[in-house]
C-alpha cells in the first residue's frame, strides 16, 4: 500500500472545506432570492451592470472572474427576463449592457435581501474571523 503524501492530502482538504463552505453559502442566498425569481449568481451581475453607466462583457468577466463563455448565457438570460438590454458602443463592434426599469426593480428588491443573508453569515463569525475571511478570500483570489 501506497503512503499517502501529506502535501496532496492537505490541498484536498482545503478543495472540500472551502467546496463545502461554497455550497452552504450558495444555498443561504439561493433560498433567499427564490421568491424573486433570480439566482445568486445572477444578483452579483445585476448590481455591477447597475453600478455602472456602460459595462461591457469583458468588464463583467474580470471583475466576477467568470469565464465569458458562461458569462455570455447568464446574459442571454438575465436579458431574456428583461432585466438587462444590450447596447451598441459608438464607434465600436462591442456592446454593454444596462438594467432595463424591471432589472432596477428587482435590483432595488434584492439588495436588502442580500445585505441581510450576508449579516446573517458573518454573524457566525466574531468580527475579527469575518475580516480574515473576507481578506482569505481577497487574497486567494490573486
Amino acid at each position: 500500500m501506497q503512503e499517502p503524501r501529506p502535501e496532496t492530502d492537505k490541498l484536498l482538504c482545503i478543495n472540500l472545506q472551502i467546496l463545502k463552505a461554497s455550497h452552504v453559502v450558495m444555498k443561504t442566498y439561493e433560498d433567499a432570492y427564490r421568491p424573486y425569481g433570480i439566482k445568486a449568481t445572477q444578483v452579483p451581475v445585476l448590481s455591477l451592470i447597475g453600478s455602472r453607466e456602460q459595462t461591457t462583457i469583458k468588464d463583467i468577466a474580470d471583475l466576477t472572474v467568470t469565464e465569458r463563455s458562461v458569462l455570455s448565457r447568464k446574459l442571454q438570460i438575465m436579458e431574456g427576463n428583461d432585466w438587462i438590454c444590450k447596447n451598441s458602443l459608438p464607434g465600436t463592434r462591442e456592446k454593454s449592457y444596462s438594467l432595463t426599469k424591471k432589472g432596477e426593480e428587482l435590483l432595488d428588491k434584492v439588495t436588502p435581501v442580500r445585505v441581510q443573508v450576508q449579516n446573517s453569515l458573518l454573524a457566525k463569525l466574531s468580527p475579527d474571523e469575518a475580516e480574515l475571511l473576507l481578506g482569505l478570500c481577497e487574497k486567494l483570489q490573486h
